[in-house]
């Protein structure tokens, strides 16, 4: 899967559930992002933003106008399975990144605790 495209974004998961189904029903592959409220994180408003995403470039423009004409027939229509499989494979993608964020917040985290205490321990060391 290349890159994927956010096409929009929801403060109610809810609507960017029924926007993804309606998707799929055109054959569109897209991805609801950080549905589950623990990993979505609050705009300054204290409402929380849902993405949705694309997942092949050459659907973007079809994705915009499903979404604004469900009637709209999409030039690349991609069976369910199909998409199943992008989702699939999407999904995997963006686990490992969400990983590799977290390994390098702890290792920052780490690396400033230490810097810390060695700037403590130095510190009375010296009195």
């Amino acid at each position: 899967v290349k890159q994927m495209k956010l096409l929009n974004q929801y403060i109610d998961p809810e609507d960017a559930a029924e926007a993804r189904r309606c998707l799929r029903e055109a054959g569109v592959a897209s991805l609801v992002e950080a549905m589950d409220p623990h990993s979505v994180q609050p705009s300054k408003s204290g409402a929380t933003h849902v993405g949705l995403w694309v997942l092949l470039d050459d659907q973007l423009p079809d994705a915009i106008k499903v979404l604004e004409d469900p009637t709209h027939i999409p030039a690349r229509v991609l069976t369910h399975r199909e998409i199943d499989q992008l989702v699939a494979k999407a999904g995997n993608q963006v686990a490992k990144v969400r990983l590799a964020d977290k390994m390098l917040v702890w290792l920052l985290l780490t690396g400033l605790m230490s810097l810390v205490i060695f700037t403590v321990a130095d510190f009375f060391l010296d009195i």
